[in-house]
């Protein structure tokens, strides 16, 4: 069994910035269900089911006090608005197509200020927006990779097709002039590819930015992959999908 989930392997995206360099730690990527206990009196073991409401979210979230402009953690984040977050988790190394990740289009609920052994520190949670109704717990298709021509990325094989919707979030976080068409392209066999149904982005890599687009229901297909067509320039895309 891999034992190779280290914080230092993982990557955090916040509206097309990476703020990796800035973050300490986070308490938990939420996704738990409650229970409503079903026993009767008279049972000696209690009993109980799912209650179907999933509680989600990045919890304890804690970065440095960096207030350089537009990149530092401080910068980004001190004024909580609703946000694209992705965050990925490496496996001995930098996160590459088929890791796990978590996204969601998050509200920022706090920016709480203090210093940790002596240093400025600031800590927030990420919750999902109202009527959110998508799991966060996914897959990377795109790392933070610079792309200067049209590109298929690497195939993700998701073990079996599904029925249930899904979430996809892109992340540009650099660009040289780039104009490139983002999309999902989706196969049952690893070699005939076809576009996922709504599986387009909007963003088009000319400017720092991030999208999230949700499909509530809808096929995917086993094999997955993000394709970038050029147009111009370059720019530097993270991709994540999430399937219900």
């Amino acid at each position: 069994m891999a034992k190779n989930k280290l914080l230092r392997w993982s990557r955090i995206y916040v509206d097309g910035y990476n703020l990796s360099g800035d973050s300490r730690t986070i308490s938990a990527l939420d996704m738990t269900e409650g229970d409503v206990d079903v026993s009767g009196w008279s049972e000696i073991v209690r009993h109980h089911l799912r209650d179907y409401n999933m509680a989600v979210g990045i919890l304890g979230y804690q970065a440095i006090l960096n207030d350089t402009t537009a990149t530092g953690a401080f910068t980004v984040l001190k004024t909580p608005v609703s946000c694209d977050v992705a965050f990925l988790i490496g496996s001995g190394a930098a996160p590459v197509a088929g890791d796990q990740a978590y996204l969601m289009k998050a509200e920022q609920l706090m920016d709480n200020a203090s210093f940790d052994s002596k240093l400025g520190v600031f800590q927030a949670d990420f919750k999902p927006l109202t009527a959110w109704a998508y799991k966060p717990m996914g897959v990377v298709l795109s790392p933070e990779t610079s792309v200067a021509d049209t590109t298929e990325g690497a195939s993700v094989n998701n073990g079996a097709g599904t029925t249930n919707g899904w979430i996809m979030q892109m992340h540009i976080t650099a660009t040289s002039s780039g104009d490139y068409a983002f999309k999902i392209e989706q196969s049952a066999n690893n070699v005939d590819w076809t576009d996922l149904s709504a599986g387009t982005f909007t963003v088009d890599g000319s400017a720092i930015a991030s999208e999230t687009v949700a499909a509530a229901t809808g096929t995917v297909a086993q094999y997955i992959r993000l394709n970038s067509a050029k147009t111009s320039g370059a720019c530097t895309p993270v991709c994540v999908f999430s399937r219900n």
